[in-house]
């Protein structure tokens, strides 16, 4: 693990949750001064990012010191539970901000001109810093492997992409304000975004519910376990199960063991560091132990059958 690549990767990660929250008011602020449901449809989402990038900080600096050692599932529910609760209310949301779309296309409001140039100046603005953070910390994920830094590049891609194309339409409000389709622009493109993030959150929702819940690990994902068995056939003596959890972004696994009494102890501790290290490397984001059971009788090699966890 090399820490100086975690500690770019907190930095990174830091200075965009401060970006966050020092832009999140006057975003706020322009979108009530403007009268846009558009930029409106920003506040939330930045909202959702500052909560992202805060648990994305606090874990990878918790890993960068050290503190998240050993098989740490409650940390783990806790912050998929957050998560799932932040993005139930992030979906309330859109849906409220839905309803006043259709209203604005049935009653129609102009929107301010001098506060929507504004506006759309501030997102080509977010568009230009999004596009930094996702060329540096996709860098920052290719020098170390991380779910976070890997979710967070993509998230900086949506939005630098999704601030473009909010520039675009706000651009065009302003430009068309004087034809008299040139007031639906605004609230039929927030529709459209808003229809669009619900649908996204979907499986996100389901994914939650899912990672709140006790499951075995999927089927290419114990392949994989059985060819590390495989490769260390004739350094173990008998197989007693795998026990895997989810929690959040993490796999836990724990293979059962046993070994001849006349084996050394160093050539077990070796078999079991390298069969960890295979897992781990063959398995992303996910963090192995081998656990060593008495050998009291014998259990065939061959009955790799994966036993469910608690």
């Amino acid at each position: 693990m090399n820490r100086d690549v975690l500690h770019q990767q907190e930095k990174s990660i830091f200075v965009g949750l401060v970006l966050a929250l020092i832009t999140s008011v006057p975003t706020l602020a322009l979108a009530l001064l403007s009268g846009s449901l558009l930029l409106l449809n920003d506040v939330p989402d930045n909202l959702r990012f500052i909560f992202t990038n805060f648990l994305g900080w606090r874990i990878l600096r918790s890993v960068r010191k050290g503190r998240l050692q050993g098989f740490d599932y409650g940390t783990d529910k806790l912050e998929t539970l957050v998560g799932l609760v932040c993005s139930i209310a992030y979906s309330m949301t859109m849906l409220l901000l839905g309803a006043f779309a259709i209203r604005r296309l049935i009653i129609t409001e102009p929107l301010d001109d001098t506060f929507t140039v504004i506006g759309a100046v501030s997102q080509l603005f977010i568009f230009l810093v999004q596009g930094w953070f996702w060329y540096r910390n996709k860098m920052l994920a290719k020098k170390q492997y991380s779910l976070i830094m890997e979710a967070l590049w993509r998230s900086n891609r949506a939005d630098s992409l999704g601030s473009l194309f909010f520039f675009i339409v706000l651009m065009l409000s302003f430009l068309f304000k004087e034809l008299s389709w040139g007031v639906y622009i605004d609230p039929a493109v927030t529709l459209v975004v808003v229809s669009y993030s619900i649908a996204s959150f979907i499986p996100v929702l389901v994914s939650g519910v899912s990672d709140m819940l006790d499951k075995t690990l999927q089927e290419e994902l114990q392949l994989k376990i059985d060819r590390v068995l495989a490769v260390h056939f004739d350094d173990y003596d008998g197989f007693h199960g795998v026990r895997s959890r989810r929690a959040g972004g993490r796999v836990f696994i724990e293979v059962a063991l046993s070994f001849n009494p006349e084996h050394h102890v160093g050539d077990i501790s070796q078999t079991i560091a390298s069969m960890s290290e295979l897992i781990e490397n063959d398995i992303p984001g996910s963090e192995a132990r081998v656990v060593f059971i008495p050998c009291k009788e014998e259990v065939p090699k061959h009955s790799s059958v994966f036993a469910k966890k608690d």
